[in-house]
Parts: C-alpha cells; sequence; structure tokens
C-alpha cells in the first residue's frame, strides 16, 4: 500500500513538474513570437515627457526575424544589425550588434507588450534610465523581410 501511494505521489510531481516546464516554453515561445516581425516608432518619451518630434529616431524602424537576428533602420540607413534573444523571465530584450566592435557589444532592453506596442526601457545609468521608445508593429512575421517604407 506504501509502494502505491509512494508511486502515486512521485508521478504527480513528475506530471505537474512537466506541466509546468511546458507552461514556461509556451511564454518563450509567445514572447519570442510577439517579437518577430517589423516595428516602427512611435512615441519617444522623455521621462514623462513627449519628445517624438525633436528626437533624431523618429522614424526609426526595428525588424526581428525569425531566426535570432535584428536590423535597425533609421529613415532608409541601416544603423545597427546583429542578433538578438529574450529572458521571458525577466521580460528582458538582448541586442548583440554585429556591427558595433568588443567584449561588451550586448545592449539589455526592458521588453512591454501589449496589444501591438512594445515599449523598451533601460537600466543602468540614470541618462538611458530617463528615456523610453513605444513601437508599433507594423507587419507580422511573414512580411518581415519585405523592404520597409518610411510612414510619416
Amino acid at each position: 500500500m506504501k509502494t502505491k501511494l509512494t508511486l502515486s505521489f512521485a508521478a504527480i510531481i513528475f506530471l505537474s513538474g512537466s506541466l509546468m516546464a511546458q507552461k514556461k516554453k509556451e511564454v518563450a515561445e509567445k514572447l519570442f513570437s510577439d517579437l518577430v516581425g517589423t516595428w516602427r516608432i512611435q512615441t519617444i518619451y522623455d521621462g514623462k515627457k513627449d519628445i517624438t518630434s525633436s528626437d533624431t529616431t523618429k522614424i526609426q524602424w526595428l525588424e526581428f526575424s525569425e531566426d535570432g537576428h535584428y536590423k535597425s533602420v533609421t529613415g532608409i540607413l541601416a544603423t545597427d544589425s546583429g542578433s538578438y534573444r529574450v529572458n521571458e523571465n525577466h521580460k528582458s530584450l538582448y541586442l548583440q550588434s554585429a556591427i558595433e566592435k568588443g567584449s561588451d557589444n550586448t545592449v539589455e532592453w526592458k521588453a512591454e507588450f501589449k496589444d501591438n506596442t512594445l515599449a523598451l526601457t533601460q537600466d543602468g545609468t540614470a541618462h538611458a534610465a530617463r528615456y523610453r521608445y513605444v513601437y508599433v508593429k507594423t507587419k507580422d512575421k511573414n512580411t518581415a523581410n519585405r523592404p520597409i517604407k518610411p510612414q510619416q
């Protein structure tokens, strides 16, 4: 009787652990799949102040592909590219530039998704923490590699 009870208890723990692992995998895949596509800057904040009209990145685009690569475009000029990864537990996005050479060329962003928007903020320096960049998704992952047509 004790053996059956012990085996039943072990099976329940194993199954609940497997379900939790599957749930974490689904969350990671959702965060990754939400990110894939093309994003156009919508609003730039300095603290609570909207500075979009005066900022030089007001025509910026970010493209994230399914193969883990990104491209940053300002106007029609590609300004950065490289690889990215996400950490679903910390809602972090890591961009590792292929253009910026050096030992520490990875930038960490806090990513918040809401509907079709992506808000990116940084920690670290007081200057970086002041700014928040809000992007709107303009294309789904099936059309992420098509040419960008900047909108005003």
